[in-house]
């Protein structure tokens, strides 16, 4: 049996709740009527969102008496339809990411979510207990009808987290046959112009070496951009 590698006693930093803050900031709030915070901890998100949207908190540890139990590692999942599914800090530490995105998929048309993939990070932590690419990631997604969006990661950048040499991005995936005004792209257009917005496109999945390449590019050019 995989044994949770995250523990009951470990620290939330203050680091975990400005990652949340972005995240949310990618939100049309007046247009949610139902969230999932799966790996909920302490419900940071519940006090960032709008009181009458219905809060469905998932996590293996009760750290609030109205979080919902569950081990996503033993392969259970708390099935409910919901507007968004929320994913901060939580992928690294599920041993059949497969499954648990092919649930999530069930549960939702639009996640937001937050990943070190191992483009970004040199050294993972030991409790991390997958590592996969940018391209491995959103293949799982694609293959399953969603679209992949990410904000690119720079020093500068405010919606990515830095410690030492390690990145971490945070990403919409959206159903393709989905429509929706959930995500706030007032924000995201202004990420397009201030910093880098990056969409992975199917024809992109088969060749990730080109925007690879057209990324170290736009990195040596980036040091103009306001």
């Amino acid at each position: 049996m995989n044994e949770n590698t995250w523990k009951i006693d470990f620290e939330y930093l203050k680091s975990f709740e400005y990652r949340i803050d972005s995240m949310i900031s990618l939100i049309n709030w007046n247009k949610v009527n139902s969230i999932m915070d799966l790996g909920a901890g302490h419900q940071t998100l519940r006090r960032k969102i709008p009181s009458d949207i219905e809060y469905i908190p998932c996590d293996i540890y009760k750290h609030v008496d109205s979080t919902i139990i569950v081990d996503f590692n033993k392969g259970e999942f708390y099935n409910k339809k919901v507007d968004v599914v929320f994913c901060s800090g939580i992928f690294e530490y599920i041993y059949d990411l497969k499954q648990f995105i092919k649930n999530i998929s069930k549960n939702t048309d639009i996640l937001i979510g937050s990943y070190h993939f191992i483009e970004d990070t040199e050294n993972r932590s030991d409790i991390c207990v997958n590592a996969l690419s940018i391209e491995d990631f959103f293949k799982i997604w694609h293959e399953l009808g969603y679209t992949c969006e990410f904000l690119e990661r720079f020093k500068y950048f405010d919606n990515i987290f830095m410690k030492e040499e390690e990145y971490q991005r945070i990403f919409i995936i959206t159903n393709n046959k989905c429509k929706n005004d959930i995500i706030n792209y007032s924000v995201i257009n202004k990420v397009l112009l201030q910093k880098i917005y990056h969409k992975i496109e199917d024809s992109e999945i088969s060749n990730i070496k080109t925007v690879n390449i057209l990324k170290e590019l736009i990195n040596s050019l980036a040091w103009w951009i306001p």
